[in-house]
Formats: structure tokens, C-alpha cells, sequence
């Protein structure tokens, strides 16, 4: 299978909209030709038909009257007819227009009677006949010389009481003069035309300028074309009807009526260009206009056509430069249709997505500032090891861990984890300010819980109004006064992890988080440091609520396994180890959360 694909606008509206177009409209006009020639030439045969029709009956009429008047003479046998009657009906036919002679022929002796009879009319005088006449015979036309014009007989036998003939009535009639209104006829004149009898002799026929005794001896119909012996052989089944010949439209079409009175067939003929001039005539005129419509059309799809691919061709090369990060001026919007709308359209996206740019690189620097942020390396002193790692689903997160260092007493170190709610630029601009706040604060003098009501007194007041909160965990290990301490608001408890005795136990604490309730006052719990190894584990919720593909959360038991399985390795291979396990676990689910996490190995000294 053949699958066209153009490669341009115009291919498309070439293959796609003109072609099927102008095959429609072709089909359609030669549909439309077929059909208007079928009643044309339907139209044509009901004319020629009635010509035929109308003509053959004015003849029927003329053949009818000498029929007619010599009926008087019949009787059923029974009933004589007067013999001034008899003469009187054979005057008044031999006056008849077109009767040429009436010629009868009596027996010398009527076997019926036994009285003489003869030819002339007196001797009919004052006697009673009784005959009948059988059928009306037509003869052939014949050419008298001596009338110098063509002559057909009516005959007829006279018949007595017995059924016996005994003589016959000929009339002789004009044959010219009986088809003169035929000949005379405009159809007659402009067409083929012929007058044939049962026999298929052509008894008259259109002659351009030969006499008429040149017809003798007639001639057959039906043997000089295929269309005049398919015309005879319709002829010889129904009394009138139209034949046409070969070829579409029809070389020569033919028509053909019977008469009543007499044994003859009127056929005319005609040229098909002839009966289909006006279609013809049409069609050369529909094909032209088709022919300069359709010019017109490509003309005008072609500028069209044109014009629209001009200008998605500036969109392209505006589009290809934009991909190479060139931004060029705004695209004019000159029309109101599709292309101006897509025009139009494309001059916003480039605006928005210059701005986006802008913004990108601005979130871009805020990345570079919040990473910069975070602690680069990990703190190791006196058994102590702490590292942390946070890892942000978009550019910019919320999540924060901090180590805090005193350089007024290197026997102590602080641990931070928070998590703002939300992620993204507003999430990283308030731990910014966490941070920021904290690490003020923390060097100033006061307790640890001194410290974290400042820093939430401070933070409500920026948070009040958009309700926005963070959680933070702050464990803080002093060598000094061998003291673990650590302040919870409404962050997830440490998990502390003992590898001597394989148990787990976790540093709790009441606390909300910072920025809800300025008059929050938070507690420090305080443990002395332990004699025997311990790793202590801060995350945020994004840890554990990671889901796979199938909906299943990470949770703090997995955590908790891979702590324990890794217990001799260094912070940062334990948090490597739990973040390769995490990716492994989600799978191709996106991650939806920030994730952060800070180990804190303590050796007893």
C-alpha cells in the first residue's frame, strides 16, 4: 500500500483538496452529460414519434375515406343493395381527392342468378345485387408513365350469396398525392426519412434531387447500415419505438411509427451530433468554464497557498532560532485567520519562554546560592562523625541540614535538619531564613530551647499571614559536659540505632513546628553520651513516604534495615547506600518530595 506524504503545504492542498475537487466536479459533469443526453435523446424519439404519429394519421384519413364509402356496399347476404346506390357510392368515390380511376370487373354470368352482368353501369339499372367485399389489399407503388406519376391500388373481391367471387373492386389512388404532407414535412426534409412496407421495400425515401422514377425497382431496407437492420427487426415486433445505433453518444439514432390503413412503416433518421447539439454544445461550454474555474482555483489556492506557507515559513526560521537560543523581534500578525492566530500564539510562547529563561537562570543562581548553602564537607573530632545529604525534586528545595561548628569551643558541634512545607523557590527562600535565624541566634548566649523559641518568635513574624511552617530537628553533642541534647519541633523523631545490641530507639520530644505559634515554648531533652557506639539517623518525611510505581511507601523500616546493615560504614556511605536503595525502590515514579537526610556517628573516647 502506497501512503502519500507531502512534503509541503502546497503538496497537500494539491493532493488533498484539488485533486479530490476536481475529480468531483468531473464525475459530477459527466454524470450530469450522461443523464441530460439519455432525455435528450428520450425527448428526441417522443418527437420524432409524434411527427410520425400525426403525419402517418392524416394518410390513415385519406386511405379511410374510399374504405369507408364503399363499406356502404357490403350486407350480410340477406339484404340487396339498390343499384342507384351502388352507382351513387362509385361516383362519389372516384371524386374523392387523390382517386385516380375505380375499375371494376363483373362475370359475364352470375352462377348465383343466371343473369348477365358486365362492366358498364347501366346495365345495373333496375336490378338487385347482393355482394359482399372481402379485405382491402394495398398494392406496391407502381409508376405509370402515361399519369408521369406513382399509383398503389386498393383491391377488393366482390363475393355472392355463395361466397363465390365473381368479381373485384380496384381503386387507384395517387401514391405521390396520398404522401405528399409526408414529403413536404419539415422532417422529412432535414432528416433521413423513408416510407417501407411490410416487406422491407422502401416505398419512399428522402432524395436530394433524383426523380422519382429512378426509386424503381425499390430498393430494400435494412441493408445499408447495422442501425437500419436493427430499426427492421424492431419494426417487425412492435408498431412504432426508437433504435440507437453505436457508439456513446450514438452515431446515428432512428424512429419508426406504423400506419393503421395500410401495411407501411414511416422510419426517420437522424445524426446523434444532430439530436445531442444542444449537450454538445453544453458540454464544450461546461468543459471550458471547468477548465477556467479550475485555473482560477490553483490561481488562487496557489497566491493563497503561498501566502500562508510565507508566513509559517517565518515562524519556522523564527522557531529554529529560538532552538539555538536566538531571540528575534515579534513576528507581525497581519491576518485574522488560523496562521495569524498561530502567529500570534508564537510571539506569546516566545515572550513567556524568554521570560522562563530569565527565570530559569534566576532559579538556576537561587540553586547555586542553596547549595552553596549546605554543608560541603562532614564534621569528624573527638569519636564524633557527622555527614549529611539532601536531594531536591526540583531545582530549588525546602528540605535543609546544616552542621554547626563553634570555634570558641571545638568540644561541641551542632546537627540541623528541617523541612519547610511545600518545595520549590518559596520553600528555599524560608529555609534560607531558617537558617539564617539559627545561625544568628546559636552563637549568641542562652540555652538550646532559648535559642529555638527566639528563632520561632522571629519566624512567626514573617509567616504569619501565608501559614507557612517548618519542622526542625536540633541535636547538639558537647564533649565538654559529655551531653547529647536535642530540641523537636514537630519534626520526625531521630532513630538511634545501638550495633552492640542490635536495637533501635529513637530521640523524642514535644515541640510544634517553627512559625505556627510565636508563644510556643520548646523543651531541650538532654542524655549523657553513650558508652558504646551509636549511629543516629535525622530525616524528613520525604525519606519514607517515597512511593514505587505500585503506590507502596518506602517507610522507616527499610530505613532502619539498611542503617543497621551498614552500621560500619561511614556516614557518607551509609547515607550513599540508603539513597541508592531509595531510586532503586521508586523505580521510574517521579519523585514528589525533597529528600534529606544526616548521619551522626558517636565512638565512646
Amino acid at each position: 500500500m502506497v501512503i502519500i506524504q507531502p512534503r509541503s503545504l502546497q503538496q497537500r492542498t494539491l493532493i488533498f483538496v484539488l485533486v479530490p475537487t476536481f475529480l468531483l466536479i468531473m464525475g459530477m459533469s459527466i454524470g450530469g452529460y450522461i443523464f441530460v443526453r439519455n432525455i435528450l435523446l428520450n425527448q428526441w424519439g417522443e418527437t420524432a414519434i409524434a411527427e410520425l404519429q400525426r403525419t402517418a394519421h392524416q394518410i390513415d384519413m385519406r386511405m379511410r375515406r374510399p374504405k369507408d364509402l364503399l363499406q356502404l356496399l357490403q350486407n350480410d347476404g340477406n339484404i340487396s343493395v339498390n343499384s342507384q346506390v351502388f352507382n351513387y357510392v362509385l361516383e362519389k368515390t372516384e371524386a374523392l381527392n387523390g382517386v385516380v380511376a375505380v375499375e371494376i370487373e363483373w362475370p359475364e354470368k352470375d352462377t348465383s342468378t343466371d343473369k348477365p352482368s358486365g362492366r358498364g353501369m347501366s346495365s345495373m339499372m333496375g336490378r338487385d345485387h347482393h355482394y359482399t367485399f372481402n379485405q382491402f389489399k394495398i398494392s406496391l407503388p407502381r409508376y405509370d408513365s402515361r399519369l408521369n406519376d406513382r399509383t398503389v391500388s386498393l383491391k377488393s373481391e366482390l363475393r355472392n350469396i355463395a361466397d363465390i367471387a365473381v368479381g373485384r373492386v380496384e381503386v387507384i389512388l395517387s401514391f405521390d398525392d396520398f404522401i405528399d404532407q409526408v414529403i413536404t414535412a419539415p422532417w422529412w426534409k432535414s432528416n433521413k426519412a423513408y416510407l417501407i412496407d411490410d416487406s422491407g421495400n422502401i416505398l419512399a425515401r428522402t432524395l436530394a434531387g433524383e426523380k422519382r422514377h429512378s426509386e424503381y425497382p425499390l430498393t430494400a431496407f435494412g441493408i445499408a447500415s447495422a442501425l437500419e437492420r436493427d430499426t427492421l427487426a424492431a419494426m417487425k415486433i412492435n408498431d412504432s419505438g426508437m433504435v440507437f445505433g453505436r457508439g456513446s453518444p450514438p452515431e446515428e439514432v432512428s424512429g419508426f411509427y406504423r400506419l393503421v390503413e395500410a401495411p407501411w412503416t414511416m422510419v426517420i433518421m437522424a445524426p446523434g451530433k444532430k439530436v445531442l447539439q444542444p449537450i454538445i454544445r453544453f458540454k464544450l461550454i461546461y468543459i471550458l468554464s471547468i477548465a477556467v474555474c479550475t485555473l482560477l482555483i490553483l490561481f488562487f489556492i496557489r497566491r493563497a497557498t503561498n501566502r500562508v506557507t510565507g508566513m509559517i515559513k517565518d515562524v519556522t526560521a523564527a522557531a529554529e532560532d529560538l532552538a539555538q537560543g536566538r531571540f528575534g523581534p515579534s513576528l507581525p500578525v497581519t491576518t485574522r485567520d488560523e496562521v495569524g492566530e498561530l502567529t500570534r500564539c508564537f510571539n506569546e510562547m516566545t515572550r513567556q519562554l524568554k521570560q522562563r529563561l530569565l527565570l530559569k537562570e534566576a532559579i538556576n543562581v537561587a540553586r547555586e546560592v542553596q547549595q552553596n548553602l549546605l554543608p560541603h564537607t562532614g564534621y569528624s573530632a573527638q569519636g564524633v562523625i557527622v555527614d549529611g545529604i539532601s536531594k531536591y525534586c526540583d531545582e530549588t528545595g525546602g528540605d535543609y541540614f546544616d552542621i554547626i561548628r563553634f570555634p570558641e569551643d571545638n568540644k561541641k558541634v551542632g546537627v540541623v535538619v528541617g523541612d519547610v512545607v511545600g518545595h520549590g523557590i518559596g520553600a528555599a527562600l524560608l529555609m534560607t531564613t531558617v537558617r539564617a535565624l539559627l545561625r544568628c541566634r546559636i552563637v549568641q548566649p542562652g540555652s538550646l530551647n532559648e535559642v529555638i523559641n527566639d528563632v520561632n518568635s522571629l519566624l512567626c513574624k514573617d509567616t504569619n499571614r501565608t501559614g507557612n511552617f517548618v519542622t526542625l530537628f536540633y541535636l547538639e553533642i558537647n564533649h565538654r559536659k559529655d551531653t547529647l541534647s536535642w530540641v523537636r519541633g514537630g519534626h520526625e523523631p531521630a532513630i538511634v540505632y545501638s550495633p552492640q545490641n542490635h536495637t533501635f530507639s529513637e530521640l523524642k520530644g514535644e515541640g510544634v513546628a517553627l512559625g505556627v505559634d510565636p508563644g510556643w515554648s520548646f523543651e531541650c531533652n538532654e542524655l549523657p553520651l553513650p558508652d558504646e557506639e551509636q549511629l543516629i539517623l535525622i530525616g524528613s518525611d520525604g525519606v519514607w513516604e517515597v512511593e514505587n510505581i505500585d503506590g507502596e511507601q518506602f517507610g522507616k523500616e527499610r530505613t532502619r534495615q539498611i542503617l543497621a546493615a551498614t552500621c560500619d560504614l561511614n556516614p557518607d556511605h551509609i547515607l550513599q547506600s540508603i539513597i541508592e536503595k531509595i531510586m532503586e525502590f521508586k523505580g521510574e515514579n517521579s519523585q514528589d518530595d525533597d529528600i534529606t537526610l544526616s548521619v551522626i556517628k558517636i565512638k565512646p573516647g
